[in-house]
């Protein structure tokens, strides 16, 4: 994956912060509970790459990517619950825009107190939008089915909130048929980034 200038952003600050965020957190008999209902949001550095059913790449120029995400969960105990997420990854290039958009709902779980691990599926779209002076258009893909995966690391608590670091991965799977069960063309969002949950 190629680095951009957020990655590089998002990787010093964690490096400043986890030893500061470290010193100041309560022992984990004193943390708050992550139970229920929680909500929140995260950004992410990271690329758009795609591939067709021959193991070609495609999506030449459209690597580097910025996007965000907004997530729901429940947590019915402190290590299982369910989420739902919207996870849009954008590139823009002169007068151009690709957008890939991954939207899941499935499971997390928490092996550890400050660790966090996700897998889903639900469905992808991409979009392109241009203008070439006066003229301005746009196109979409038909909705794919996709999968998603994600790791978070927790460097904060607060009574009521909590700040992960996280690394995550979207597919989406397009093209393919009853008759044939391998997609044409599979679309990927990879991110690294920060999430902050309300909870």
């Amino acid at each position: 994956m190629t680095f951009t200038k957020l990655h590089l952003a998002l990787l010093a600050s964690a490096v400043i912060a986890v030893p500061t965020v470290a010193t100041a957190q309560p022992n984990s008999d004193e943390r708050p509970a992550r139970v229920g209902f929680e909500g929140g949001f995260g950004i992410y550095g990271g690329e758009i790459n795609c591939s067709n059913s021959d193991g070609n790449e495609l999506c030449d120029g459209i690597t580097e990517a910025a996007g965000l995400d907004l997530h729901l969960n429940y947590f019915f105990s402190e290590s299982i619950g369910i989420y739902a997420d919207v996870w849009p990854m954008v590139h823009t290039e002169d007068n151009w825009t690709f957008t890939h958009n991954v939207v899941t709902v499935g499971v997390k779980v928490r092996p550890a107190p400050i660790l966090t691990l996700a897998a889903g599926v639900g469905s992808a779209q991409a979009r392109v939008s241009y203008e070439v002076g006066p003229f301005e258009g746009e196109k979409k893909s038909e909705v794919a089915p996709a999968v998603f995966v994600s790791a978070a690391v927790e460097v904060l608590r607060g009574r009521s909130f909590a700040l992960d670091l996280q690394a995550r991965g979207g597919l989406g799977f397009y093209g393919s048929d009853e008759n044939d069960t391998s997609p044409d063309i599979t679309g990927r969002n990879l991110g690294l980034g920060a999430a902050l949950t309300w909870f």
